[in-house]
């Protein structure tokens, strides 16, 4: 660590009770001589929500600073925060995936790459969007898990891993809904089947149950709805399906 020089998170501590008392005044980034009074101020640009000054500072931090100056992950971090106050999710994702992989040792790498997973989840906020972006988002919490299991970052991906993993299932419920409602009772008992064994823990599991249920009924397969029933009665008995669907030969009405 440079001599002088404090712990990052320390750092940030400190910069953020700066900005709270700080007075107001007009930024200029040319105005600092010193990258820590350029830190401290753009900073608080940032506390105040003024996300293109701060922008502005921690940019011009990242060219002066070397990568190996303890400022510098601080510098590039907050420059991605920036960004993402701004709604630029996808600059900000660079940001913060530089600061993972060219800082890996420093105390903000987990959260940025959080912040990475993050910005891509901001962009895929309906199931019925494109799922690419929320495909890289899952795939940059489960790297985070990897790369860094004992951060606290990782527990918040763990979260939101769920969140994601529930997005997916309700847009594969939704596609089966579509092909039950059109009476296309075979691609809605694989869609609801590929719900089940793919997110077993969604809220959306016993509905896509009774679906299936429904669905053998509509075709005539008797045998294979009542499986589906008995397993809808052992899984999850107090369901309402159970007594409207499987009770007394009603399966499927």
């Amino acid at each position: 660590m440079t001599p002088g020089r404090l712990h990052p998170r320390r750092q940030v501590a400190g910069l953020l009770a700066l900005g709270l008392v700080a007075a107001c005044h007009h930024f200029n980034v040319r105005s600092y001589v010193d990258p820590v009074d350029l830190l401290h101020a753009s900073m608080r640009e940032f506390r105040a929500g003024r996300y293109a000054k701060s922008q502005e500072g921690f940019q011009k931090l990242t060219f002066d600073l070397g990568a190996s100056d303890t400022l510098y992950p601080v510098a590039r971090y907050y420059l991605g925060e920036s960004y993402f106050g701004q709604g630029d999710y996808i600059t900000a994702a660079r940001e913060f995936r530089r600061v993972a992989d060219e800082s890996p040792n420093s105390a903000l790498a987990p959260d940025a790459l959080l912040r990475v997973g993050d910005c891509y989840a901001q962009q895929w906020t309906k199931p019925e969007l494109d799922p690419s972006d929320g495909q890289t988002a899952l795939a940059t919490y489960h790297e985070l898990q990897g790369r860094f299991p004992d951060a606290t970052a990782t527990r918040i991906a763990g979260a939101r891993i769920r969140a994601l993993n529930e997005q997916f299932a309700r847009k594969e419920f939704e596609n089966a809904v579509f092909y039950y409602k059109r009476s296309a009772y075979d691609s809605a008992i694989l869609y609801f089947k590929d719900l089940i064994a793919s997110y077993p823990s969604s809220s959306l599991v016993p509905e896509a149950f009774v679906y299936i249920v429904r669905s053998f009924h509509a075709i005539g397969y008797r045998d294979e709805e009542n499986d589906y029933c008995g397993r809808l009665r052992q899984l999850y008995p107090q369901h309402a399906g159970v007594r409207q669907y499987c009770g007394n030969g009603t399966a499927g009405r």
